[in-house]
């Protein structure tokens, strides 16, 4: 099997704003409605804004996944505020071909985030949902709350809480 670095990996991808636009008009709607409904709180902004180092993120997902939608919002939300944040969205498939291989992970859920230092080295990852609710004893009674944008604040922490970790 023919092998990509992580570099090359995010070299091939293209902007979330690209992969947005790959969606079907409904699908493409959904961004600026979750975008709306994130709100983080001042000491998690602060940090975002104030944060120095440069940070990549690999997004291995596709715009018709409601869980991309969410979270690739929350990343968005991140480059917005910083312009040391960047992003990088490579298939599903790419994701599944080489990404797992070198995450050395079997059968990852996507969207799969891996967060990079700007030399490519692997700080974390982050897979589908903040662990909040991948810990809920039954997604189905908060499955609702979860795609009405309730847990975006979770998965920015999650986010923060590996980004924070930079040397």
């Amino acid at each position: 099997m023919n092998q990509m670095t992580l570099k090359e990996l995010y070299e091939v991808g293209c902007s979330f704003e690209s992969s947005v636009g790959e969606g079907t008009k409904s699908e493409r709607a959904r961004i600026p409605k979750n975008s709306s409904r994130i709100t983080f709180d001042e000491d998690l902004t602060n940090n975002i804004i104030n944060f120095e180092k440069e940070v990549k993120f690999l997004v291995a997902g596709e715009i018709w996944c409601p869980d991309y939608q969410l979270n690739g919002a929350v990343l968005k939300r991140f480059m917005d505020l910083n312009p040391n944040f960047d992003m990088s969205v490579i298939t599903m498939a790419r994701g599944k071909k080489y990404l797992e291989a070198i995450l050395n992970i079997k059968d990852a859920k996507y969207p799969l985030i891996v967060v990079l230092d700007k030399d490519f080295n692997i700080l974390g990852n982050f897979q589908e949902r903040p662990e909040i609710v991948k810990n809920a004893a039954s997604f189905d009674d908060i499955k609702l709350d979860y795609y009405k944008g309730k847990y975006l604040i979770d998965t920015a922490n999650d986010i923060w809480n590996i980004v924070k970790n930079i040397k």
